[in-house]
């Protein structure tokens, strides 16, 4: 008897930590996530898909929330920001819209914008990066898991 509950238990172990695998990818999504220094804080907020006139590709909406906390003026737009597919294949910063990021913050400011990637229909996920100044390494990166239709 002894022997088949301890059977028993491993077997449930065991298929625990196979499903485990099988998690969706949202469990790892740095959503929500600040990335923050001591001149700025920058958090995604919220995720959205809209339509295009292409069955291919669709734009992606990411909300961001983001405080100058430094003494000056900063200077945050679209241009800080890159969208990357899981090969590494960059996606197209889309700035036609109005209410998108660019904005010159005063000491202290906390402003909320929308950044804007075109994306394949049905890519699920991507690494969203901040590159504070052009030609610079990334100071920072979030998964962020895209929403499905």
């Amino acid at each position: 008897m002894k022997k088949m509950v301890a059977l028993i238990t491993v077997v449930i172990i065991t298929s625990m930590v196979a499903l485990g695998g099988c998690s969706t990818a949202s469990a790892a999504s740095d959503m929500h996530k600040a990335y923050e220094t001591k001149t700025i804080k920058i958090k995604p907020t919220k995720v959205t898909r809209e339509k295009t006139d292409s069955d291919h590709k669709v734009l992606l909406k990411v909300e961001v929330t983001v405080k100058n906390k430094s003494k000056e003026q900063q200077s945050i737009g679209l241009g800080n920001f890159s969208l990357k597919d899981p090969n590494h294949k960059q996606n197209l910063i889309y700035g036609m819209k109005e209410d998108s990021l660019g904005h010159t913050m005063a000491p202290g400011q906390e402003l909320k914008g929308n950044i804007y990637f075109e994306i394949p229909v049905d890519l699920e996920e991507g690494w969203m990066s901040y590159i504070p100044e052009p030609g610079h390494d990334k100071a920072a990166e979030w998964l962020i898991v895209f929403p499905k239709d």
